[in-house]
């Protein structure tokens, strides 16, 4: 079976702090949604190493299948730990609908 998927650009993603990011988009698909929640970890990731560089190994997302029909959305990161040599992250991204990708990644942070 051949199937043809639809490429969708992504939205600019707005740095508000360390540990929120927001975006207007129109409608999303579960896959652009963890791809953003990938890039507000890593500018939260970067924020906290400093003059190390935070390089992502490990990514896990939960989708919970609200669709995104549009609009504006945030993506609130958390910080779980950070040793020397990793950050554990969360993040969720959540719109006026709800809830819809909670996520959690480790970075290793590499001297600078």
């Amino acid at each position: 079976m051949t199937t043809s998927d639809q490429i969708q650009t992504l939205p600019s993603l707005t740095v508000e702090t360390d540990s929120r990011a927001s975006f207007t988009s129109d409608a999303l698909d579960a896959g652009a949604l963890c791809a953003l929640s990938i890039r507000a970890m890593q500018a939260a990731a970067a924020a906290l190493s400093g003059p190390a560089s935070a390089q992502l190994v490990s990514i896990s997302h939960d989708v919970t299948g609200k669709p995104f029909e549009g609009g504006s959305a945030a993506i609130d990161s958390r910080t779980d730990r950070q040793t020397r040599t990793l950050i554990f992250m969360g993040a969720e991204l959540s719109s006026a609908a709800g809830l819809h990708i909670r996520s959690t990644a480790i970075f290793r942070l590499d001297a600078a």
